[in-house]
């Protein structure tokens, strides 16, 4: 669908998504020193790595000329990690052991990978004494549960067998956060930041839409206005996602104040959405 905005506009309208997802992020700093909740803090470590990963995002953002697909790729980080988080806060008590022990698991594996400063001259003593090390770690109760929970000889397992979308299925059964957002940011998101990330000729031309029938990336305003609009619906996408954390953690601590005014941060978003992508907003007459 070709875009009808002008350029200038979606300049004004990529600002204001740079604004909103900016104050979703500092929301964020303002939310963790009050959570009280023992599942909630042990699992905040997630949402306070989005933060960073949005701070980093963010800067990104700004310079939409030149770091579509790598604001992609950030997006995706930060999909995955609040995902995670909210996740983790509403699955089952196994795997949620599973996700607190799986650090212990990959520093057991971790102790018994030679270090790159490790002279290759000494290979087989460090080699031995990093066995060593390992044996002496499986003399600690947690650690046994971590290989119990996942392997001694396996290194490269995640902390959950679930995929994304059965962990977005998950939310959605929990029934109580706007679970769409959710999927509609991993369907718009995920699978292109994969192909960026792992380097295919499609994901390395993700920016200038080389592949997207009927788009032309010679045409420099349709590019510029293209990138524009992708940049600021991924910001309000997952500034969006903020909010329904904030409103998982709103069950179970007193974040009143902050949650509001996320609240009505996300519906001024929403409007704003629907305006980038043209679309009439749901409810309105067009009269």
């Amino acid at each position: 669908m070709p875009i009808t905005h002008s350029l200038e506009h979606l300049k004004k309208l990529h600002l204001e998504a740079m604004q909103f997802f900016g104050a979703q992020l500092s929301m964020i700093q303002a939310v963790l020193p009050i959570i009280t909740d023992d599942r909630l803090a042990k699992t905040a470590t997630l949402l306070m790595s989005s933060g960073h990963t949005g701070t980093a995002l963010l800067q990104l953002a700004e310079q939409t000329d030149s770091f579509t697909s790598e604001t992609v790729m950030l997006a995706r980080s930060f999909l995955e990690k609040v995902t995670n988080f909210c996740y983790a806060n509403i699955c089952d008590e196994k795997e949620y052991r599973a996700f607190l022990l799986h650090p212990i698991y990959k520093q057991y594996h971790n102790v018994g990978t030679p270090a790159m400063g490790d002279d290759p001259l000494m290979w087989k003593e460090n080699y031995e004494i990093a066995k060593q090390k390992q044996e002496d770690l499986k003399k600690v109760d947690l650690v046994r549960e971590a290989l119990a929970i996942f392997s001694d000889t396996k290194h490269t397992l995640n902390w959950t067998k679930k995929s994304m979308a059965q962990r977005i299925d998950a939310i959605q059964e929990w029934g109580k956060l706007m679970d769409p957002f959710f999927v509609i940011s991993k369907y718009e998101y995920y699978a292109d930041a994969s192909e960026a990330l792992h380097g295919s000729l499609y994901g390395c031309t993700l920016n200038i839409g080389a592949f997207e029938p009927g788009f032309d990336p010679r045409n420099n305003e349709a590019l510029e206005k293209r990138n524009l609009k992708t940049i600021t619906c991924v910001l309000l996408h997952l500034g969006m996602l903020v909010h329904e954390c904030f409103t998982l953690i709103k069950y179970s601590v007193d974040i009143e104040d902050i949650w509001n005014h996320s609240y009505d941060n996300r519906g001024r978003a929403l409007n704003l959405l629907f305006h980038v992508m043209e679309r009439k907003i749901p409810g309105k007459s067009t009269l």
